[in-house]
């Protein structure tokens, strides 16, 4: 099985970066919990021919958003926190308003399920409050605090009644900004003692400190993805938004303020640590019933947050009819993936983790490379 497993994924590596739709991946298989797949494929940077290894850093764009959703879900199993805090018990500066004026409350489940009435301000149109306020989605370059930004944020009216419609925003942001007052110390150092450390993580954290194994960044661009550049803006495919800015050096810059939804730098065996955490808990670090919890659909399948038959529950989208979305994977299967190229998913009754990080956006995280994956995975 491992024998034909590994030919399917080294097939579809290899279609991907022969058509130039990819440039390099990692991508890690467990099943029950042991590692059944590893492999490194194409280049970390074409230009300087250095390949890709299994532990080169990735800037994992929204793959952050898990780590952090973890570390709130550990804080609530301690009752330090409740899904049912308001936000502005903990920020009480953050309180936006509706276009009518009301200022309702947020709760911590809204933020976990993106449903507290923000936005992204690559979801935004250019003439829209996001931009003139001048709100960051969490990987441009900018000497602005978390803080700051979230300020500007509260500025900004709310989309929708908190609790009644999916919009995925700044949200997790917003819920590391919650997290730093919970714990009483800066997110970098919350994410190290409650998730890094407990998980054992060892190439992960909110900026690189070792720029040669960071993989370069590239785009989709003819005749062969290009490399991206700070302020890169580049539409997203047909459904998900407009334009997303890109400043690859933030990776670099460890006084870049701490982006909990989007700003974290790390390799695809610590993210498997996350995915297998999620599914199974991994030894206590998080309860069977918090599992369990985090993939229920608190976000019915009508949104279709990933297409038909997905709907969303804490962390990733949750597949609620396997039929209707034309998967291989078990309904209960949490998934999400990230801007510049990535992919992650586990389903909980075939036990599987699968991890498939890209320097290739937006390839690797929207486009067929991801699917193809997958269905290597299942043997289709």
């Amino acid at each position: 099985m491992a024998q034909a497993l590994a030919q399917r994924i080294a097939a579809v590596n290899h279609q991907a970066i022969d058509e130039g739709r990819i440039v390099g991946s990692v991508v890690l298989v467990a099943q029950r919990g042991e590692l059944i797949y590893a492999g490194a494929s194409g280049y970390a940077d074409r230009e300087r021919r250095r390949p890709m290894r299994r532990d080169s850093q990735f800037r994992l764009s929204s793959v952050s958003k898990p780590y952090i959703t973890l570390a709130a879900m550990r804080m609530i199993e301690q009752q330090l926190l409740s899904l049912d805090d308001n936000v502005s018990q903990w920020l009480p500066w953050f309180t936006p308003a509706l276009p009518d004026g009301r200022r309702p409350a947020i709760a911590i489940r809204h933020l976990l399920t993106h449903t507290a009435g923000l936005d992204y301000r690559f979801n935004q149109p250019q003439d829209g409050s996001y931009q003139r306020l001048g709100i960051l989605d969490g990987m441009e370059q900018s000497s602005l605090t978390l803080e700051q930004n979230l300020r500007r944020l509260a500025q900004a009216p709310l989309q929708a009644e908190p609790g009644s419609v999916f919009g995925y925003s700044l949200a997790i942001d917003v819920l590391g900004a919650v997290l730093e007052q919970v714990a009483g110390m800066p997110l970098p150092q919350l994410f190290a003692q409650w998730v890094g450390q407990p998980l054992g993580l060892g190439n992960t954290g909110f900026y690189t400190s070792d720029a040669d194994n960071l993989a370069t960044a590239y785009y989709n661009s003819e005749p062969q993805p290009a490399v991206m550049y700070d302020g890169l803006r580049q539409t997203l495919p047909e459904g998900f938004g407009f334009e997303v800015e890109f400043a690859p050096s933030r990776a670099l810059d460890r006084h870049a303020y701490p982006s909990a939804g989007a700003g974290m730098v790390g390799d695809a065996d610590d993210v498997l640590r996350l995915v297998e955490t999620l599914r199974s808990g991994c030894e206590g670090i998080l309860q069977p019933h918090t599992a369990a919890l985090m993939r229920q659909p608190h976000v019915g399948a009508q949104a279709e947050i990933q297409g038909p038959g997905w709907g969303f529950g804490f962390g990733g989208a949750v597949l609620v009819d396997a039929e209707l979305a034309l998967t291989p994977q078990n309904n209960g299967t949490l998934q999400w993936g990230g801007v510049y190229g990535h992919n992650w998913f586990y389903d909980p009754i075939a036990q599987l983790s699968v991890v498939a990080l890209t320097n290739t956006a937006f390839e690797g995280m929207s486009g067929l490379y991801p699917v193809q994956i997958r269905d290597a995975v299942y043997g289709e």
